[in-house]
């Protein structure tokens, strides 16, 4: 309340006025939606999942995603806004929301959510480290995950699941949701990814959600071939992975969008930099 959020803190810095102007123009989220694709080669990702296939934590291009977008926080806070009630908020910390296929006790398949909390000075090993641990949990046919038992408690009751979620979402308005729902909540989080290359599916444009603080949600496509320009400007097809990336571009201007997303992609195309944090410190 008055600002304050258990999940963030009001930006203190300067900020355009334009860019705060914003939130009172479009008033919801999935109505600030910028939507654009990311292709990425393949080859340099590939070659290093490779060459790390016998280590105790593997590597995914999901891992180095994740690494890369944790690095590009780190040179760029401004991806890690979100704007709740027309204020813009900047989170605590990184979290990422990833949805988990699993196999139920009786044999079918459903989804499980996860959430992994990084910091900026977290390395590609500590990412694959976090994120393969919370796999390797949800996928646990015995597990309980705190979002689908939450889910499930309040399903049973009738009129309850409406009457619950307006308010959660007025308490969410005024900053008053507790903690606890906010870590059950995949809503909650700095970048929602989705990996579409795991089902054999091409990028998606995913909708942002209106409940929630996610400002930025990014799919991973199946790898297509693409006729792309190379270094000598001739034609070449090459092997790309497509990312599918919807923006909410209430949280900051366009260049400083334009300059995350370029470092993003670029710690994607050579992981090995997110090994150290001598990039991250430079």
């Amino acid at each position: 309340m008055f600002g304050y959020r258990p999940d963030g803190h009001p930006i203190p810095e300067y900020v355009d006025p334009i860019v705060q102007f914003t939130p009172f123009i479009m008033t919801t989220r999935n109505d600030a939606q910028n939507f654009v694709t990311y292709p990425v080669e393949y080859k340099p990702m590939a070659d290093y999942i490779r060459e790390h296939r016998d280590a105790e934590e593997p590597i995914s291009f999901m891992t180095i995603l994740i690494a890369a977008y944790v690095r590009a926080v780190g040179k760029h806070p401004e991806l890690n806004r979100f704007v709740v009630g027309k204020h813009l908020y900047a989170h605590k910390d990184i979290s990422i929301s990833y949805m988990v296929l699993r196999e139920t006790n009786m044999g079918r398949f459903d989804e499980a959510a996860i959430k992994l909390h990084l910091k900026p000075t977290d390395t590609i090993q500590e990412v694959a480290r976090k994120l393969n641990e919370q796999i390797r949990i949800a996928r646990q046919a015995k597990n309980k995950n705190g979002t689908i038992a939450f889910a499930r408690r309040f399903l049973k009751i009738p009129l309850i699941p409406w009457l619950l979620v307006s308010f959660i979402k007025l308490l969410d308005r005024f900053g008053l949701m507790p903690s606890k729902i906010i870590e059950v909540s995949p809503f909650h989080c700095s970048l929602f990814v989705t990996n579409m290359m795991s089902i054999n599916l091409p990028s998606i444009y995913h909708h942002l959600y209106n409940f929630g603080t996610c400002s930025l949600f990014l799919s991973l496509g199946r790898p297509e071939r693409q006729v792309i320009a190379n270094k000598e400007g001739k034609a070449v097809r090459q092997l790309m992975i497509p990312i599918g990336a919807v923006t909410d571009e209430r949280v900051c201007g366009g260049a400083d969008y334009a300059a995350g997303m370029r470092t993003l992609l670029k710690y994607m195309l050579n992981p090995k930099a997110l090994e150290t944090l001598e990039e991250a410190e430079e």
